[in-house]
C-alpha cells in the first residue's frame, strides 16, 4: 500500500473527528463536512499544479537579474509608504569595521566568570532577609546559553541609565566609570539548598565601547548544574565601601536544557520574530534628551501573556527555550532601544534562556529612528554582540551568526540569511554556509542511523521570508528572500527537515512544502498586503493558515515529543505521567484553548459543544490529542487582540508534525539542484 502523505493524513484525521462533531451537532457537522471537501478539491488541485511544476523545476532555476514587472510597482510603493516600509536595501559597505568579538568568547577560560565565588560558612538563607536599605529591584534579566553544554548559563542584568525611568546605573558606577558595587548570583537546588555564589560582572571586563549608554550590561556565569533540573538565581549587590545590601532581586526559578544521552522527556519552545524593541521612538541614537520615551507597549502585552499564560499552556512544565528569529530590535546602534527590548521581554527571558538568528534590523549600525533610510551602512554586528551571545556549536559554525546545537529530540540550527544585501555573509548555493548547514544536516540524518539518541526532528531558524504572502517575500528587495529560499529549500527537502521558522514579513502565515513546515510570525502575526491576496490561490505551496487582522497578534507554543526509540523504563513511566497530567488539564480547560476546528468563530463554537458534553470531550482528547504527544510536534498559536487580558487565550491555529525518518528521505530519491526556485 502506498504510504499517504502529510496532507492526506491531516484531512483523514479531521473526517475522523467530524464524527464526533456529527455526534454534537448536526448543522454545525454539515457546514463543516463542505469545508472539508472544498479543502479536498484545493489539495486535488494543488497536487495537480505542484506535479506540473515539479516536472519543469529544472528550468525553474532562480535568475539574479529577474526583476518585477512594471505594473505591479506602483501599487508596491504605495503600500511600503504608507506602511513605513523601506523602498530599497542599504548598500553594502565593502570595507565595514572588524565586529567586536563576540562577549561568549570572552567569558570562557581566563575569564574570571568561570571561578565560582567562596562560600563561607555564613548562613544563606534561600528568602532575602527584609532590608530597609534596598534601593532598586533589577526587572531587566536574561538567561543564555552558552554552548552545547548544558551545565552552563549566562544570566545578564541590564540596568536603566535613564531611558523609560530613572537612572539606576549611578548606584553601580561612578562618573569615571569605575565599579563602585560588589555583585553576586546566588543559585539555590529545587530544595532550597545553596548550590553555589557566583560574581556578576561588569561588561567593561569582556568588552570595551566609549559610549556611556551602553554601560548599563552585567554578566554572570553559572556553572556546575545538572541538566534538565529545577533552580532557583537571587541577584545581590552591594555597595563597595558600605557592604550594605543595596540592590536585589527575588528568587527566580529556571530549569536547565539537556540533550537526548543526558535525559529524554518532552519540552516546550516559544519562537517568535521581529520583536522590534524600541519601535516607535523618534529620535539620533543617544539623543533623547527633550523627547518623550517611547516603548514597544505591543511587545509588552505580547510577552506578559506568554508568561502568564505558560504554566497552563504547558502543562506545568514551562518553556525550555525562548527563540527570536531575527530583529530584536528596530535599530541595534541605539542602547536605548535594547533597553526598551528587556524592559518588555525579562519578564520571560528572566527564566527562560535566548537563543536568536539575525536578521536585518541586528545589521544596522546607525541612522535615524528605524534606519530606514540611511541604516545599516556599515554591516556588521557590534551592537548586535554587545547584548546577545549566542552558542557555539563547534562544528566550524561563524560564531553568532550560524550555529547548531541539540535541545532534547530537536536538531536546531540557526542561520544569517541576510545575504550580502541586509547582511555581510553569502548565503548562495556553495558559500561557507550553504556548505556548512549541508553537513549538518547530512551528519544529523547519518547519525540516526547509528545512534536511537539522536534528535529525530529537525528545527531550523532563519529571519527572511522565504515561504511568505507578505511584502518581502514577494521579491521586493532585490530578492534577497526570494533567493534565499531559492538557496535552502533544497537542501531543507533532500534532508527532510520538518520545520522551518522565520519572519521578516510582518504576518503570521503556516505553508508546508515538500513534507516542510514553514511557520512565519513577524511581529507576532497580522495580515498578508491586500496586494498579494490573490498569490496565495496561485501558490505551488500549499498555504494552511493566515491572519485576515492587521492588529491581530500571535504568540506560539511548540510541544516537542521525547524520543520514543530511546526511552528507558522509568523515562517511560515518566512519561506516563506527564500524559495522565495533560489529560487532566486538557479536560478541566476549554477545549477551545488546545485544539482548533476550523475559523476562530467556530472553534469557540464547537469548543463550548464539546465542554457541555464531557464524555466526547474525553474520547476527544484520549483519541486525538494524547497519542500524538508521543510521536508528534505539536504547534499551537494563540491570537491576542488589544483589549485581551494577559491571561485570555484564544486559539488561532493548530497543527501536529509527524517526524520523518531516513528510509522516507531516501525512497523520495531527491537529486539536489540548487537554486531552485519555489516561490513565482
Amino acid at each position: 500500500m502506498a504510504k499517504r502523505d502529510t496532507k492526506e493524513t491531516s484531512l483523514m484525521e479531521q473526517e475522523k473527528v467530524l464524527g464526533l462533531i456529527q455526534k454534537l451537532d448536526v448543522n454545525v457537522f454539515r457546514f463543516l463536512k463542505k469545508r472539508l471537501e472544498k479543502k479536498k478539491r484545493e489539495y486535488k488541485r494543488k497536487a495537480a499544479k505542484r506535479k506540473k511544476f515539479l516536472k519543469s523545476s529544472h528550468v525553474k532555476r532562480f535568475d539574479e537579474r529577474e526583476r518585477l514587472k512594471l505594473g505591479v510597482l506602483p501599487q508596491m510603493i504605495y503600500q511600503a509608504m504608507s506602511k513605513g516600509l523601506p523602498l530599497r536595501e542599504p548598500k553594502r559597505k565593502k570595507h565595514s569595521e572588524p565586529e567586536i568579538a563576540p562577549l561568549l568568547y570572552q567569558t570562557i577560560g581566563t575569564s574570571l566568570l568561570t571561578k565560582p565565588l567562596p562560600i563561607r560558612n555564613e548562613e544563606i538563607p534561600f528568602e532575602l532577609p527584609f532590608e530597609p536599605t534596598i534601593k532598586y529591584v533589577p526587572d531587566m534579566l536574561y538567561l543564555q546559553r552558552v554552548d552545547a553544554d548544558s551545565t552552563k548559563m549566562l544570566v545578564k542584568m541590564v540596568v536603566s541609565w535613564g531611558f523609560l525611568e530613572e537612572n539606576r546605573l549611578t548606584f553601580f558606577l561612578n562618573e569615571k566609570g569605575e565599579e563602585i558595587s560588589e555583585n553576586r548570583v546566588l543559585v539555590f537546588n529545587a530544595d532550597k539548598t545553596l548550590q553555589g555564589l557566583y560574581p556578576l560582572r561588569h561588561a567593561s571586563h569582556f568588552q570595551n565601547d566609549d559610549e556611556e549608554t551602553a554601560k548599563a550590561l552585567f554578566v554572570s556565569l553559572m556553572v556546575n548544574l545538572r541538566p534538565n533540573s529545577r533552580y532557583f538565581y537571587r541577584i545581590e549587590c552591594y555597595d563597595k565601601k558600605t557592604k550594605k545590601l543595596f540592590a536585589a532581586t527575588n528568587n527566580i526559578a529556571f530549569r536547565t536544557a539537556f540533550v537526548l544521552k543526558e535525559d529524554n522527556y518532552p519540552l516546550f519552545l516559544n519562537v517568535s520574530s521581529d520583536l522590534h524593541g524600541g519601535r516607535g521612538g523618534k529620535f539620533l541614537r543617544g539623543k533623547v534628551k527633550g523627547k518623550i520615551p517611547t516603548g514597544n507597549l505591543v511587545l509588552a502585552h505580547v510577552f506578559n501573556a506568554l508568561a502568564t499564560t505558560e504554566k497552563e499552556i504547558t502543562f506545568n512544565t514551562g518553556y525550555s527555550i525562548s527563540i527570536a528569529t531575527g530583529d530584536l530590535t528596530d535599530n541595534a546602534s541605539y542602547s536605548e532601544y535594547w533597553i526598551d527590548l528587556f524592559k518588555r521581554c525579562s519578564v520571560l527571558w528572566n527564566h527562560v534562556p535566548l537563543l536568536t538568528s539575525i536578521g536585518n534590523h541586528d545589521y544596522y549600525c546607525g541612522g535615524r529612528g528605524r534606519g530606514n533610510v540611511i541604516g545599516g551602512l556599515e554591516e556588521d554586528c557590534r551592537y548586535f554582540h554587545r547584548y546577545i551571545s549566542n552558542p557555539n556549536s563547534c562544528s566550524g559554525n561563524l560564531p553568532e551568526h550560524w550555529y547548531a546545537l541539540e535541545l532534547g529530540n530537536v536538531f536546531a540550527i540557526f542561520l544569517d540569511t541576510n545575504g550580502l544585501g541586509w547582511g555581510k555573509y553569502e548565503i548562495a548555493c556553495g558559500s561557507e554556509q550553504w556548505l556548512w548547514l549541508e553537513a549538518e544536516l547530512k551528519n544529523w540524518r547519518a547519525r540516526q542511523q547509528n545512534d536511537p539518541k539522536t534528535p529525530q526532528f529537525c528545527f531550523v531558524f532563519l529571519h527572511s521570508a522565504i515561504m511568505s504572502l507578505g511584502f518581502w517575500g514577494r521579491g521586493f528587495n532585490s530578492g534577497n528572500d526570494e533567493k534565499a529560499q531559492s538557496y535552502l529549500t533544497p537542501l531543507f527537502r533532500k534532508y527532510g527537515v520538518d520545520m522551518v521558522f522565520c519572519g521578516h514579513d510582518h504576518i503570521y502565515q503556516r505553508s508546508t512544502w515538500m513534507g516542510t513546515v514553514y511557520l512565519e510570525n513577524g511581529r507576532h502575526g497580522g495580515t498578508t498586503r491586500p496586494f498579494f491576496y490573490w498569490k496565495k490561490r496561485q501558490a505551488v505551496y500549499d498555504i494552511e493558515k493566515t491572519c485576515n487582522n492587521w492588529n491581530t497578534r500571535i504568540y506560539t507554543t511548540i510541544y516537542v515529543p521525547q524520543n520514543k526509540a530511546a526511552l528507558t523504563p522509568e523515562q517511560q513511566k515518566r512519561f506516563e505521567d506527564f500524559k495522565k497530567e495533560v489529560k487532566k488539564t486538557l479536560l478541566e480547560q476549554p477545549t477551545a484553548c488546545n485544539y482548533f476546528f476550523g475559523t476562530r468563530k467556530t472553534n469557540q463554537k464547537i469548543g463550548e459543544l464539546f465542554d457541555r458534553h464531557f464524555e466526547l470531550k474525553t474520547k476527544l482528547v484520549e483519541d486525538f490529542i494524547l497519542p500524538k504527544l508521543e510521536g508528534h510536534v505539536w504547534l499551537r498559536a494563540y491570537a491576542l487582540e488589544s483589549d485581551y487580558s494577559p491571561n485570555k487565550r484564544e486559539l488561532f491555529d493548530m497543527a501536529f508534525v509527524a517526524p520523518k525518518t531516513s528510509n522516507e528521505i531516501r525512497k523520495r530519491n531527491y537529486v539536489l539542484s540548487c537554486p531552485e526556485k519555489v516561490v513565482e
